[in-house]
């Protein structure tokens, strides 16, 4: 063998133990890419003993509406609703976990505002799976729910009005206003920004409801520390509101008096044109008692919705062991659900989404009124003042319930 062929044998040798090695590499790496996966042989029985597929609830009208909040037709109803915005864009593996039950493990966190690694191990499912569960179908309630907040406009706002006058005999009156924290767990690093002023880490539910108790507004996701009117300030009803841009309805005459419509708030709000709050004054006069009575009447209705949202959906009562982001979709998909049960089951449930704002015309009652500009609140809320203590205005027992002698 001469030289030049003692060259192509080794040139061949080598390329082929470099292929080999190549290929040697290749399979690690395809080894190193399918793992074999070890699942909690617990979990691999959720077809055979998981909750949703072995616990017939359905026969047990009490048991099913403890974890639900609502009954079999309420849920199936729901679900046609939320299935579209559940299913998945790539197909499902044999074992996925059902969307039925999607829906189920996720109300039943929501009701029971247990843990979600208990609620999980009932159901078979993996924390991991547990909280993409919680994320996917609270979003799809947002979504498929939208229609349950109603529009801002003039003819939505004049009967939420007729509304008020109607039950709590407040005139003008279109909503009532609160914030309320929801108690999360503290997030790293986070310093002291959602800690709020009672001692405890939360972000902050602002909500406007209707007489009804229906929420016609909401924003979640103010840090706990904020105040109530700052995190109002920043919400988008806040602002279109304080710079005037949400089209109310036309004043209406009151005893003679041009006065706005408006929403009723506590002293932790700034009074305004369009936000009513009791005085604050240490002495007050027998009328204004009066007033601070009948306001606090009417704005009793945002109470009575929170409570009832805390009571239906214990995980906005608890603490939500999670991050600011999923309280956040968590505390919007039950204000939701909220809404949907009030108006399909009024009676047996109330035993960031934003409503479209319009743009507002001139306002001619505060044309009319000769003073400051600043002043023309206290005008408005002395013009209120003098209607709730007039003959036509007053209601009977308001003296005694206001502690007023005669």
């Amino acid at each position: 063998m001469d030289s030049d062929d003692e060259v192509l044998v080794i040139l061949a040798a080598y390329v082929a133990a470099k292929e080999n090695e190549d290929l040697s590499n290749i399979k690690g790496q395809s080894k190193r890419r399918r793992p074999n996966c070890w699942v909690n042989p617990y979990l691999q029985l959720r077809k055979e003993k998981g909750r949703f597929q072995n616990d017939n609830m359905v026969q047990n009208p009490t048991m099913f509406y403890q974890n639900f909040n609502m009954n079999e037709s309420e849920f199936n109803n729901l679900f046609s609703l939320v299935e579209p915005h559940l299913v998945p864009k790539r197909n499902s593996r044999p074992d996925a976990i059902p969307l039925r039950a999607k829906l189920a493990i996720a109300l039943e966190y929501f009701a029971t505002g247990d843990l979600q690694c208990h609620v999980g191990s009932t159901y078979r499912i993996s924390k991991q799976h547990m909280g993409r569960t919680i994320d996917l179908v609270s979003d799809a309630i947002s979504t498929a729910l939208h229609g349950e907040f109603p529009k801002w406009n003039s003819e939505n706002m004049l009967k939420w009005a007729t509304d008020f006058m109607e039950h709590w005999h407040f005139p003008n009156c279109i909503g009532a206003i609160d914030g309320k924290h929801v108690a999360i767990r503290a997030p790293p690093n986070s310093g002291n920004a959602f800690h709020n002023s009672k001692g405890f880490h939360s972000i902050m539910l602002m909500a406007v409801c209707d007489a009804s108790y229906r929420f016609t507004y909401i924003d979640v996701g103010a840090y706990g520390s904020e105040t109530e009117m700052t995190a109002f300030s920043h919400c988008s009803l806040g602002k279109a509101i304080l710079s005037g841009n949400v089209a109310f309805p036309e004043d209406s005459m009151l005893q003679g008096v041009r006065t706005p419509y408006y929403i009723v708030a506590d002293e932790a709000f700034q009074l305004h044109k369009r936000i009513m709050k009791p005085y604050g004054a240490r002495k007050l006069s027998k009328s204004e008692r009066i007033f601070n009575y009948r306001l606090s009447r009417a704005r009793r209705c945002i109470e009575k919705a929170f409570g009832i949202l805390s009571k239906r959906w214990m995980a906005v009562q608890d603490t939500l062991r999670c991050g600011p982001d999923r309280a956040q979709n968590v505390t919007v998909a039950c204000c939701y659900l909220h809404n949907y049960l009030m108006r399909v089951s009024p009676r047996e449930y109330g035993a960031r989404v934003e409503s479209p704002l319009m743009q507002s015309p001139a306002d001619p009652a505060a044309e009319s009124f000769r003073g400051r500009v600043q002043d023309f609140p206290k005008h408005v809320r002395n013009t209120i003042r003098d209607y709730v203590n007039s003959a036509v205005g007053s209601v009977p027992g308001q003296n005694e319930s206001a502690g007023v002698l005669h």
